[in-house]
Order: C-alpha cells, then structure tokens, then sequence
C-alpha cells in the first residue's frame, strides 16, 4: 500500500469516528433535554386534562361551562392533595381521547374509562375509582332477548351504537350478525335509549346508571333485558400516557389514599341518585 493511500484512509477512519461520536452525544443531549409528564406537572404545578362529558361520571354544564361529576370531584380532591393546579384544556370524543394523550395536548383524560385490550396498547390506566356493569336494554313490551340473549346475534336486529364506545365494541365482537345503527361519538350516550324508545333500534346497552336515569324520565319506554348476566363489568379509571410510571404511581397513591378514606364513596353517594348503580371498590374489612 502506497503511503499516500494509507494517510487518506486514515483521515477518513479519523473523521468518521469524530462523526460518531459527534453524534452520540447529539443523542446523549436530546435524551437530556426530554422530561417525563411527571417531571413536567412539577415544573408547571398544573395537570392539563382532557375530558369527555358523561354523567354522572364527568359533567360539563352546558349554560354555565362549569364542571361536575364523580370524577371531576375525585380529581380536585388530587390536585389539592398534590399541590397541582387542574387545567381543563380539552373537551374530547371517545375516538380522540388517547391521540390527544399520544400527541401531548393533555397529561391525563378525565372521566370514566373503560379499559380494553385495544387502548391499552396506546395508554396506561389509573386505579379504579368504581365499577360498572354494563347490561342490555330493549324497547318495553319486546321480551325477545329476555332469557336469550343469543337471539340479538341475528341479522334482523339492529343494536344502537355510539362510534369507538363500548356499545359498538360490544355489537362487534358479540353480536357480529346484527346490523348496527350507529351515532356519531359525540352525541351523548342517552340518545342510544332514545334510539331504541322510538323504534330505529331493538337493543342497545348501557350501564345502569345511564339507563335508569332515562327510564325515570321516560316510563314505560325502555326496559332492561331479564333473566341475563351482565355483557361486562368495566372498572371506571382516567388515562395517562404508555410508560409514565412517575406520574401513574403519584396519581394512584392520591386514589388510593381517597378510596381508602372514604372521600370517594361519599362523591359516589352524593351523584348515584338510584341504588346499586355503581359497584364500589372493595376494602381490605367487612362494613359494620
């Protein structure tokens, strides 16, 4: 080898380790700058949250713009703890919330989620606060599903859906032969009652303190199917981002801590206007 060549080669094997290692630390100092939600909520002393009205779980006032419900109290009740102030920055679809954790706008969505296999992929969820059941419900007189919930699964029934919510979710892996009558996700989740009340739809499901809202409301409409077992049973939690373990763990230390004081059951109390419309988390000792 010539000795000219051999300086070039080692010229360029000397700039393209300086390369490297350039980049490296270009890395090293991007990692740097990148801060956990947690680590960001301290330094701003505010959690922004994202929310989707649902009563009595997260209600929005829509004259006044203020805020209500069991989660919107629970999560006051947090903040204070915490010394964190609750920014309500968004108000959000069921098929916008976990982009709008993904992307950032918000560090947590606030009312009452259902997790799933499905969003669990995207989001991780905070401690239960309660749980729901989530039952069927069918015009008054039709008694076709009492006893059989099986014959919904056909194609002469139509089930009365909200996009990305549980009711499409359940049509689609239940009952896959019915046709779905489906609504855009932002309309509120009694208009699926009112879907099925009028007629457009068979069946459509609920959890009990929706339906039985409406059914006081609306007598003599809607009923709910007899003689079956709940389609499912939901624990109610707030999401936060994949992987903020910081934040999930300060959040549901503050949860536990409420659950365990009984601040929770008293929120719960105070908004299920009909009994045993919620499950309560169970305590660690028989009541008295």
């Amino acid at each position: 080898m010539k000795k000219g060549t051999k300086t070039q080669l080692i010229l360029i094997g000397a700039v393209l380790l300086t390369a490297l290692m350039l980049g490296c630390c270009q890395k090293q100092e991007q990692s740097g700058t990148q801060h956990s939600t947690y680590q960001q909520v301290l330094v701003a002393k505010r959690i922004t949250v994202g929310y989707i009205s649902y009563p009595p779980s997260f209600i929005k006032d829509p004259n006044s713009g203020s805020y209500s419900g069991i989660f919107h109290e629970v999560l006051q009740k947090v903040g204070e703890k915490l010394e964190l102030q609750i920014e309500y920055k968004e108000e959000l679809g069921w098929g916008t919330m976990i982009e709008a954790i993904k992307s950032g706008r918000v560090d947590l969505v606030c009312t009452g989620v259902w997790p799933t296999t499905e969003r669990g992929k995207f989001v991780d969820f905070t401690r239960p606060i309660y749980y729901s059941t989530v039952r069927a419900y069918t015009r008054d007189q039709d008694n076709r599903f009492d006893t059989h919930l099986e014959n919904i699964n056909s194609q002469n029934v139509k089930i009365a859906s909200l996009d990305g919510e549980m009711t499409s979710i359940i049509a689609r892996l239940d009952f896959p032969n019915a046709k779905e009558t489906s609504l855009p996700q932002t309309s509120d989740i009694s208009q699926v009652l009112l879907e099925v009340s009028s007629g457009k739809a068979d069946v459509t499901f609920a959890e009990p303190a929706v339906a039985l809202e409406f059914i006081h409301n609306n007598p003599g409409k809607i009923k709910e199917v007899k003689g079956v077992k709940p389609l499912r049973v939901f624990p109610n939690v707030m999401i936060v981002g994949k992987g903020e373990v910081e934040f999930l763990s300060t959040l549901n230390i503050a949860l536990d801590e409420l659950i365990n004081n009984g601040f929770v059951d008293k929120v719960i109390n105070k908004y299920e206007h009909f009994p045993h419309s919620f499950q309560r988390v169970a305590l660690p000792y028989l009541p008295e």
